[in-house]
């Protein structure tokens, strides 16, 4: 969820109205259709009260320190929390490939094979 929720961030941001109104429909086509079961992919539940305070107290620290030696920018909270997520997808499906689908190097680097 975290990652619809970055996305949609992103394409408010950038480019000329027009731009924007044309992407952010196709955006909801395409969030549409993974909730409805019609994309190859699907999203996950946001986390629920206990399972945020489970990991909460780790951001501070993530926020702080570099995510990489050649960036000076922690990892933010909606980083954090697709990184969380990713994490328990691989538990739920261990013989499954579990990836984080994102332009974002940092990101891109969380992937699991499947067994």
């Amino acid at each position: 969820m975290a990652t619809i929720l970055e996305t949609g961030n992103h394409i408010a941001q950038n480019g000329d109205g027009r731009m924007r109104r044309k992407t952010a429909k196709r955006f909801v086509e395409e969030v549409k259709k993974a909730f409805t079961g019609e994309a190859p992919w699907k999203p996950t539940t946001f986390p629920n009260t206990a399972e945020i305070l489970e990991w909460i107290d780790d951001f501070p620290d993530l926020a702080g320190r570099n995510k990489a030696p050649l960036k000076s920018e922690g990892t933010s909270f909606g980083d954090m929390s697709i990184i969380q997520e990713f994490h328990k997808s691989c538990n739920l499906f261990q013989m499954s490939e579990v990836f984080i689908w994102s332009l974002d190097s940092d990101l891109q680097n969380y992937h699991q094979r499947g067994k």
